[in-house]
């Protein structure tokens, strides 16, 4: 009797669970919290191309979008939309190729997200015509970089859609594919619907037409007053079986942009928000020990546009340069380090997280003001309008004019553009347009601040850039030929693209590190661009558990609670 007893109890405890693993969506299942959280600066344009241009923009990208990896905290490749993948490396049947299987995901409308997502998005950030920084982690694939630069059409390309969930690389020849395949990790290389962007240039500017994949979407967005980051609730899970706290935990994420930086840590110290992801410069000594601190692989520094006959002579480049005290600036941000060589901390030296290519490179710039000679002339400096540019422009602004200069600060904001939208009930809508990056990317400046991200955990990707026709902008076409295109500083030394084509046509990572170590030496000696300080991210949390937080200093909120 007692056996047989045994026997029904344990029958019943195998049951519990398979009935369980058959369980349906709840309709009535608590939909989870809101979670009043403080990001950093507002972004106005959410495309995931450009993502590298803030570290807000990456933030925001990297919640709204999934590519086929990410790395985490450690370093470490994780495969994120990759189910598997496969690697064919045949010398003698030339076939150097990666298939990758994906998983079954859904866009925030509840599309398929398919292969051809992938392939859309690549090939438009290798158009010519297309600006972005981002078109050089491509440039491996078979006729990707003589796409970029009008030598074949963007359809050559290597990159294939064989069906809805198997994506194919193709490459001229055997590279290092690990290190490739860090290269996919990045934001700038997540899909995108085609019928969501074409022929609608602000498609990343509103709710209405953002069609995402992550785990969470865009819900509202009002500028200069608030974002709602919703639950997409096609992420991943299936909709007949999963809960739909899977795997995106909270319901929304509420940010407040009416009140200041230094409001916001009031609203913390409060308990109205829980998460502060930009302290404000005035609290900064005060919270640093309660503070996370993170590498945010990002380098604060100035292009200058060396068509401008005051910028054209290096000699001046390097005496403005020499003239910044950069330990003074990264004192005054608190979470900053002055900045050596334009490669932040974090970057690799060879694939691998535990040797940093900064560690292993020199020191290329002075840390306190080191300047000498006497100037003339005028310029304008051009910075966001945020209170660390500003902090930043001050002090460049003093040491610049103790060398004779007369430098203007210039802050460049936003403005407003009413666009007809006959789709919605409104007859126009608002949208803003940041007038900073819109001068960041035109090159219309004298000189302007910037923070620069890396665009992965490769030297290549922040150095070749300033080679010509690595740049990622468009061409400069006539009626028969086209021009190289260059950088926003206009640099183009003959020497520098050699060593970046050197370093491009390397396919030992090691060897390659080398000469990318060549290129930063001589880019920093040229100085079209001057690095201030290497950024780091600084974030306190309270009454929330669950925070997680990438290599690239980007939060992840998916698993996030109240305590």
């Amino acid at each position: 009797m007692i056996k047989r007893l045994f026997a029904i109890i344990l029958c019943v405890l195998m049951v519990v669970p398979a009935l369980a693993g058959c369980s349906t969506y709840d309709p009535n299942e608590d939909i989870g919290e809101t979670i009043n959280i403080y990001l950093e600066n507002e972004v106005y344009d959410f495309d995931p191309a450009f993502a590298y241009r803030s570290k807000e923009a990456l933030q925001l990208a990297e919640l709204m979008f999934s590519g086929l990896f990410y790395i985490d905290d450690n370093g470490k490749l994780q495969k994120d939309l990759v189910e598997k993948y496969e690697i064919v490396d045949e010398e003698e049947q030339d076939q150097y190729t990666i298939t990758f299987t994906l998983k079954e995901s859904y866009w925030s409308d509840g599309s398929l997200v398919s292969a051809k997502d992938f392939l859309y998005a690549w090939k438009r950030l290798l158009d010519p015509s297309f600006v972005s920084d981002a078109a050089v982690l491509l440039y491996e694939v078979r006729n990707a970089f003589d796409a970029k630069n009008g030598n074949c059409s963007v359809d050559d390309i290597g990159v294939y859609a064989i069906n809805n969930s198997t994506l194919q690389i193709a490459f001229d020849q055997s590279i290092d594919y690990e290190d490739f395949l860090y290269n996919l990790a990045s934001p700038c290389l997540v899909a995108l619907k085609e019928s969501a962007v074409d022929d609608n240039a602000d498609w990343a500017k509103r709710p209405s037409t953002l069609v995402c994949n992550g785990p969470f979407l865009l819900r509202a967005v009002e500028y200069g007053k608030s974002l709602t980051l919703e639950r997409n609730t096609y992420y991943l899970r299936d909709r007949e079986k999963d809960s739909i706290k899977k795997f995106v935990t909270p319901y929304r994420l509420v940010v407040d942009y009416s009140k200041s930086s230094a409001d916001q840590i009031t609203a913390f110290d409060n308990g109205e928000i829980s998460f502060v992801g930009n302290i404000a410069l005035e609290n900064r000594a005060d919270y640093k020990a309660k503070a996370s601190v993170y590498n945010a692989l990002s380098t604060l520094s100035c292009y200058f546009n060396i068509e401008n006959s005051i910028f054209s002579d290096v000699t001046v480049r390097k005496a403005l340069s020499d003239a910044i005290d950069r330990t003074a600036i990264a004192e005054k941000l608190i979470f900053a380090e002055a900045a050596t060589g334009l490669v932040p901390s974090g970057v690799f030296e060879a694939k691998k997280a535990d040797k940093s290519f900064r560690a292993v490179g020199g020191d290329y710039l002075s840390k306190t003001a080191n300047a000498s000679g006497s100037f003339s002339g005028e310029f304008n400096l051009a910075i966001a309008d945020n209170e660390v540019h500003i902090a930043v422009a001050d002090m460049l602004k003093s040491a610049w004019e103790g060398l004779g200069f007369k430098v203007n600060i210039v802050k460049l904001g936003t403005s407003a553009t009413d666009v007809v939208l006959p789709e919605e009930k409104a007859p126009t809508k608002e949208f803003v347009n940041d007038d900073y990056y819109a001068a960041l990317v035109s090159g219309e400046f004298d000189v302007i601040l910037a923070d620069i991200s890396a665009l992965d955990t490769d030297a290549f990707s922040m150095l070749a850039p300033y080679a010509a026709g690595y740049s990622g902008r468009n061409m400069t076409f006539t009626v028969d030929s086209y021009e190289d295109a260059i950088n926003i500083t206009g640099y183009n030394s003959e020497a520098y693209n050699e060593l970046i084509d050197k370093a491009f046509a390397e396919k030992n990572v090691a060897k390659r590190a080398s000469v990318l170590h060549d290129a930063e030496k001589l880019l920093m000696e040229d100085l079209p661009v001057c690095p201030i300080v290497f950024t780091k991210k600084a974030v306190l949390a309270s009454g929330i558990k669950g925070v997680e937080v990438d290599y690239f200093g980007s939060v992840n909120f998916n698993d996030v609670k109240l305590k």
